[in-house]
């Protein structure tokens, strides 16, 4: 297998840090050099600890087209200097402009994995169509290999034409199971949910927090724990305000902040909650269905192609609280029904999910560059 020079493109590197890691690290052991463009937010000095080499670009997490085409030129700049021979891109506007540079730097191999594609069922119809036709003009004219981690994803783009097949790749998502896996729960003995996930509107959070106070109302020793960062780079700052407001006002909710040791984490809970309003193929989704603990989800790309309904958890339908209060309800008042559901869904997670899978397909992918 011949050595390629691969610069991995996204928008922050806690992105490369927490997302990406196991395949970089993965790509280094095969023997390939490589570089991570990126903005620099504090976590780049241990990824360059690793041997990757860091390059410090802004990326403007929105369309700015003065910004944007200085990150075009800056990455431009480090495919000619670096002399890299491919170029792996993630995350939606980082993808977007790494695929222009890569293009007008006549970089050999282009990759795209596309962790959900950013226009989804939800969005208004102009608005679907215009990211939609950028998504697809993008694969066609600007990407050699699409990798999807959604298996509707992969299904739109194969009959919509995005890509020859041959060019598409249903690659999923998974994670590392010798670090995620059940184990006696510990702490306090109320029913507790999980939630994991960025601060804004669009995770759910304030849904999530109308929901469980409706539920605490009628179970006063229920509990909600709720980690995740609210980031100075979100577009959404307004969420984390009403957040922390509404953090005073409902009882028995614990604000965690990030949260490093998720499998720990995980131990202290009963069940997990992600009422997003749109997704990729979430990995926290995961890592609870691999400690066995049931799943409340919406009904949504991603999200539905990992909880059965019924079986491993419930769906819900996005922006229904009351929908969602109802089902947070129905685990409380059955723990035996939901210690099945946690059960199936580690079966499940066994069998689909292995980060393993998902990280070989990417280097036979790039084995044949």
């Amino acid at each position: 297998m011949a050595s390629l020079r691969i610069l991995q493109v996204c928008a922050l590197d806690t992105t490369a840090e927490t997302m990406l890691q196991p395949l970089l690290l993965a790509l280094r052991d095969a023997g390939h050099d490589v570089g991570i463009a990126c903005a620099d937010t504090g976590a780049s000095d241990k990824l360059a600890a690793q041997g990757f080499a860091m390059h410090d670009i802004p990326i403007e997490r929105k369309i700015d087209w003065t910004s944007n085409w200085k990150t075009v030129r800056s990455i431009v700049h480090i495919l000619k200097t670096g002399r890299y021979d491919a170029v792996h891109v993630h995350t939606p506007v980082a993808a977007a402009l790494g695929r222009v540079a890569a293009k007008r730097a006549g970089t050999k191999h282009i990759v795209y994995t596309a962790h959900g594609f950013y226009f989804h069922e939800k969005m208004g119809r102009v608005t679907y169509q215009l990211t939609y036709s950028v998504e697809k003009w993008l694969a066609r004219f600007a990407t050699d290999y699409l990798l999807l981690q959604s298996g509707e994803d992969y299904e739109l783009a194969n009959r919509k034409r995005f890509k020859a097949t041959k060019r598409l790749m249903h690659l999923g998502n998974g994670i590392d199971l010798t670090r995620f896996y059940p184990q006696a729960r510990q702490g306090n003995e109320a029913f507790t949910f999980l939630f994991i996930g960025r601060i804004v509107e669009e995770k759910g959070v304030l849904e999530l927090l109308n929901a469980f106070e409706n539920v605490v109302s009628q179970d006063p020793d229920v509990r909600l724990i709720i980690a995740g960062e609210m980031m100075e780079s979100e577009r959404d700052q307004t969420t984390k305000h009403r957040f922390l407001e509404r953090l005073r006002e409902i009882p028995n909710i614990e604000y965690r902040g990030f949260v490093e040791d998720v499998p720990r984490l995980l131990q202290q809970v009963d069940a997990f909650v992600l009422p997003s309003h749109r997704e990729g193929v979430p990995r926290s989704i995961i890592e609870a269905m691999a400690t066995a603990k049931p799943v409340i989800a919406t009904n949504i790309r991603g999200c539905r192609e990992e909880v059965i309904d019924g079986t491993t958890g419930y769906l819900v339908e996005v922006h229904d609280e009351t929908q969602l209060a109802a089902r947070m309800t129905d685990l409380v008042k059955h723990p035996q029904q939901a210690s099945e559901m946690g059960r199936a869904g580690f079966e499940r997670a066994m069998k689909h999910f292995n980060e393993a899978d998902v990280i070989k397909r990417q280097l036979d992918l790039f084995s044949t560059m």
